[in-house]
């Protein structure tokens, strides 16, 4: 019996990214995959869904699957137990926040900015509602955020959305301005999120996996972007999706066409007899 088939025979804890894994560009969970979920979670796995996306959204997703789940949101700015305990909270320095905020708005690409569960704008435009039906709440329109940041409004994110070789041009830029006070993600095929420095989703299921007594071999990742390759290196056993850019899948162990060919693989596999 190989030392792999021994370990993954003790897998306690499933991570699944969202957008383009488990989550379809029509914002639902596959049959096939919302059934993998539940087969897991029945045989004592317990499922944390890790996203870019705001909490309350991972809540929506949870709720979809019939399973309860930990969450790690906003590319692990929070993390939050299945019962709703919280491990982690990070925002930017109020004045960081505004400056980003400001420049990026220079940039003609569609600027949001988020709080834990509050993405806002101060003004609407056709470019953003041409982007909003893709988040599973409405994004607020506030004329005040400028003055609000750092105070009534406690930014954790700014996501950007527009084309890749303008955001890959934009990342350049906020690097150099800010040089280490801001972490970069491309987070979707046209999305780039700034975040708190040292914000990760690997650093984020450290946090969770330490608090729930769960090893790094018990874990299991899945995840199919640049945001998902601190979680996918953090375990040894990962899955990067199939269609992901060729230099995610290098940093996984594995490849998968689904979340629920990684779950089969992880049952098949716990019921491997361990030495």
């Amino acid at each position: 019996m190989s030392t792999e088939r021994s370990v993954c025979g003790m897998i306690k804890l499933f991570v699944s990214d969202l957008d383009n894994t488990l989550f379809t560009e029509g914002k639902t969970v596959r049959e096939e995959d919302r059934r993998a979920i539940r087969r897991l979670a029945e045989s004592g796995v317990r499922i944390c869904l890790a996203s870019g996306r705001m909490d309350k959204e991972l809540l929506c997703v949870a709720e979809e699957l019939g399973v309860s789940c930990h969450r790690i949101s906003q590319n692990g700015a929070f993390v939050y137990t299945q019962s709703g305990e919280s491990l982690l909270s990070v925002h930017f320095e109020g004045n960081l926040a505004r400056r980003l905020f400001e420049e990026s708005l220079k940039t003609g690409v569609a600027v949001f900015l988020s709080t834990e569960d509050r993405m806002l704008v101060p003004r609407m435009t056709e470019q953003i509602r041409a982007i909003e039906h893709r988040m599973l709440f409405p994004v607020e329109e506030n004329p005040r955020v400028f003055d609000e940041i750092g105070r009534s409004l406690k930014p954790s994110k700014i996501c950007l959305i527009g084309p890749i070789e303008r955001l890959l041009s934009l990342r350049s830029l906020v690097n150099d301005m800010v040089p280490g006070q801001v972490d970069t993600f491309i987070s979707d095929r046209d999305c780039l999120d700034l975040m708190p420095p040292g914000i990760s989703k690997g650093n984020a299921l450290r946090i969770l996996r330490e608090h729930l007594g769960i090893r790094p071999e018990e874990t299991v990742t899945i995840g199919d972007s640049y945001n998902d390759i601190s979680m996918l290196e953090s375990v040894p056993h990962s899955f990067a999706m199939a269609h992901a850019d060729e230099e995610v899948k290098r940093r996984a162990a594995r490849t998968a066409e689904s979340v629920a060919e990684a779950v089969e693989w992880v049952l098949e596999h716990m019921n491997q007899p361990t030495k």
